[in-house]
């Protein structure tokens, strides 16, 4: 501040709600107006710590209570519910077809497009070639 420039006021509240959003240094700064090297600087002051440490820490509020959200949305959302089965559980669509020797054929299918959708499902309701 020696050279009469405004002190930068940085609202500590505020900017640990902003890393519990997931936002990037420069959105931070942004949001008070300065630069990242102002954040650098002050957040190394305030906390202790560089910009990148203190992130780490101060965004696992926002990851915890993403997952809390997401484990609610699940009890009424069976869409969040499978979602949550395969990321976290590591569980699949499988359906099993016994061949004719009686062994089991795993069959995946996987639809990515709605054109690839349409063509799945006539395929399946035996309209496909």
């Amino acid at each position: 501040m020696a050279n009469g420039t405004k002190q930068i006021v940085i609202d500590w509240e505020k900017f640990e709600s902003l890393c519990k959003m997931q936002c990037t240094q420069r959105e931070i700064a942004d949001a008070f107006d300065c630069s990242e090297d102002t954040i650098q600087r002050r957040v190394k002051e305030h906390y202790g710590s560089g910009f990148a440490e203190t992130f780490k820490r101060k965004r696992q509020g926002g990851l915890i209570s993403l997952r809390q959200n997401m484990l609610n949305m699940a009890k009424k959302h069976p869409n969040m519910a499978i979602f949550l089965a395969k990321n976290w559980l590591g569980m699949t669509d499988k359906t099993e077809i016994t061949g004719a020797e009686g062994s089991p054929l795993a069959v995946q299918i996987v639809v990515s497009t709605e054109s690839a959708k349409k063509l799945t499902e006539a395929i399946v309701n035996g309209e496909g070639t």
